[in-house]
């Protein structure tokens, strides 16, 4: 796995710089920036959260598809043929999506607000603007993806867009622009990220040429509409939640929710750095040798992803009761919100590859009711338990939560069923054991009461050390009993490297 290391390092570099600033954007500038105003962060949120969603819809699974079937052509002229035909469906189904939108009257978005707010009135281009963004975005990160360019995608989409975001936040709270220059400037830095986008593909040597349409476009086709429903199902539903959020409590609650979803998302970092080679690597793997021979890269991979991102969450966890006493009094107390949904991206994480080696697999088709289920699960416990039993959002934190185990259970059993392998290994449950052991004591110990009054700086510092310490002992602990012996391994390495330089 020497390259999946190396190019998740570079990806880990590029996913921490982005998180520092969406750290200091979501934590500290932007709650100022809109106190007393957070309908306007609300409309910020949910517009990325539906542009994300419309653009996996109009994708048609081709993102998916580029990974599938590139990998199989015969040489560059045939490449950029498949290349050309898998962007020709989404663009076609954004333009027919444009046409349509100008019919729309300028009170048809109100539904997205429980309140029925005027900031969603005449907002239809603005919302088809950004998920032709996220469109473009999704097609360009595929094409660099196979080309191996990783990299370059994680340092567009996390500085450069995050980067944006915090300096015209600070802008925008320093009352340098009007709420509408800085929402119209917004949308302005997704259209330079695609740009910057398309001159890496093209960099990478990703070229459009002459499609076979009679060739590609049935098997394309095909692949795609259950592409649609495997990786753009996880999506839509974790961003269904923002948008119900909206629509059943009103825009004005989504910040909150959307400060702790930023903190539960510190946990999938590892697998957001790891995700796109291991995708691109099994995809190969796949073609090469087929699903029933992945058995031991899906062990590994589901053993190193559940050790990482346990130990962050539980980190998290054991750091949130002294993080509370430097936040704001409106983003308190969202410990049990950011575990439940920091619990979806353990699920999945502890799942390893199953989803790719399905998804790549010819039996591809047999997991489209589980994905088909996880949209419909999500619209349910969503609405049962914020409108029905009143749980606000703590209701779709569960709700996410939820949506997690069961995507994971299902491919699970799907693997099992069909190829024979599983994820699960002696060392996944000892590493399991281990998470769960210094979670509950991090409960158990509460922070000094003389903490209550300390300063910001001090009460981050003891967040941080109550977390380095409970996140260090679950790796430390997964370590010591044999569980990632990658790193030993990788230590050896080092250390003979370093004694032959000598």
């Amino acid at each position: 796995m020497g390259i999946v290391a190396k190019q998740s390092a570079r990806n880990s570099v590029a996913l921490v710089t982005g998180l520092l600033l969406g750290a200091v954007n979501t934590m500290y500038v932007l709650p100022k920036a809109f106190e007393g105003f957070e309908e306007g962060w609300g409309l910020l949120r949910i517009l990325t959260a539906w542009g994300t969603i419309l653009a996996q819809i109009l994708a048609l699974g081709s993102p998916s598809a580029i990974l599938r079937f590139l990998p199989h052509a015969s040489d560059a002229k045939r490449e950029s043929a498949m290349l050309t035909t898998l962007c020709l469906l989404p663009a076609v189904a954004l333009a027919a999506v444009g046409v349509v939108s100008t019919f729309a009257g300028a009170d048809v978005l109100l539904a997205l607000d429980a309140n029925a707010g005027w900031l969603l009135e005449d907002r239809v281009g603005a919302f088809v603007f950004m998920g032709g963004a996220y469109l473009a975005m999704l097609l360009l990160k595929a094409a660099l993806v196979h080309r191996m360019r990783t990299v370059a995608v994680t340092v567009i989409q996390e500085v450069w867009l995050k980067g944006t975001y915090l300096t015209l936040a600070v802008m925008y709270l320093q009352g340098l622009m009007p709420f509408e220059t800085f929402f119209r400037w917004f949308l302005y830095s997704y259209a330079a990220a695609v740009v910057l986008m398309l001159g890496e593909a093209w960099g990478a040597g990703a070229r459009l040429g002459k499609p076979e349409l009679r060739k590609d476009i049935r098997p394309f086709f095909e692949y795609g509409m259950f592409a649609l429903w495997n990786n753009g199902a996880r999506t839509v539903a974790k961003n269904l939640d923002f948008v119900m959020v909206g629509a059943l409590l009103g825009l004005a609650a989504v910040p909150r929710y959307t400060f702790a979803f930023f903190i539960a998302t510190v946990v999938s970092m590892p697998l957001r750095a790891m995700s796109p080679i291991l995708r691109s690597l099994t995809s190969k793997a796949v073609a090469a040798q087929g699903a029933e021979q992945s058995g031991p890269q899906l062990q590994q991979a589901a053993r190193v992803q559940l050790a990482v991102t346990a130990a962050i969450l539980v980190a998290i966890l054991a750091g949130m009761p002294a993080l509370d006493l430097a936040l704001p009094e409106n983003y308190q107390g969202l410990r049990w919100v950011v575990l439940a949904v920091g619990m979806a991206f353990v699920a999945e994480a502890s799942g390893g590859t199953a989803g790719p080696i399905l998804q790549f697999s010819e039996r591809y088709k047999l997991a489209l009711p589980i994905n088909l289920g996880l949209v419909v699960m999500t619209l349910v416990t969503n609405y049962a338990f914020m409108q029905w039993l009143g749980w606000g959002i703590e209701g779709a934190a569960l709700a996410t939560g939820l949506t997690g185990v069961w995507n994971m259970g299902w491919r699970t059993s799907l693997m099992w069923r069909l190829f024979r392998i599983h994820p699960f290994s002696r060392q996944w449950f000892t590493v399991g054991v281990i998470a769960l052991v210094v979670a509950g004591v991090s409960f158990a110990v509460d922070i000094p009461v003389s903490a209550h009054a300390w300063g910001q700086p001090a009460q981050l510092a003891l967040a941080l050390l109550r977390g380095g310490i409970a996140g260090g002992l679950v790796l430390g602990g997964c370590w010591a009993l044999g569980c990632l012996p990658e790193v030993t391994t990788e230590m050896k390495k080092r250390l003979n490297r370093n004694g032959t330089g000598a």
